[in-house]
């Protein structure tokens, strides 16, 4: 087995041979190779309420019309594969996810900020306009808020929603999900512990 550490050089097929990759705990940026620290439970319920939210929608749609999944590796290019932390593709795309990659830009990606905000608020936002991503989530689960990019003339356009706000989104039609249902969740509170 290849043992590997932060930083370490390599291209996006010497990644995709790594055995360490499988199951979204590495991500390739700028050619080198990271570890993702674990997600928190909260994290982790966040992220599967907007998927089960998102497919909800999806199913009551025959043919449906896309789907969302988590923690699938991304293959931008030779020297970048992120894993974000939920991808959405139309359903016209989704025959191009292989081996556990998506092998196209997908049409939305969310990211559910962690203690490294630098990381998603900047890096993660300049990669994914760059390579064209339509639109692009982060959600802050620290001061409650969903930002919601749209990509226009290659940067992205921010709108910050809150509690009282419903998400609605042109990538995704019909689908509105009232804020207060995610941030509210009795559930998430007990995800979140004593924090």
């Amino acid at each position: 087995m290849t043992t590997i550490q932060d930083g370490t050089q390599m291209t996006l097929a010497e990644y995709r041979d790594l055995p360490e990759t499988d199951g979204g705990l590495w991500e390739l940026i700028n050619g080198e190779v990271y570890q993702m620290l674990p997600a928190t439970i909260e994290h982790q319920f966040l992220m599967d309420f907007l998927v089960r939210m998102i497919n909800n929608l999806m199913m009551a749609v025959q043919p449906a019309p896309g789907l969302a999944f988590s923690n699938t590796g991304l293959a931008l290019s030779d020297l970048y594969a992120p894993t974000p932390d939920i991808i959405y593709l139309r359903s016209e795309n989704l025959h191009l996810i292989h081996s556990g990659y998506v092998e196209c830009i997908p049409d939305l990606v969310v990211e559910i900020l962690s203690s490294d905000r630098n990381r998603d608020l900047v890096m993660k936002r300049d990669l994914y306009a760059s390579a064209g991503i339509p639109e692009y989530w982060t959600l802050d689960p620290v001061n409650d808020v969903l930002t919601v990019l749209e990509l226009s003339g290659g940067e992205y356009v921010e709108r910050r929603l809150g509690r009282d706000d419903t998400l609605t989104t042109a990538t995704i039609p019909g689908f509105a999900l009232p804020l207060e249902q995610l941030f509210g969740d009795p559930i998430r509170a007990l995800a979140r512990g004593n924090r």
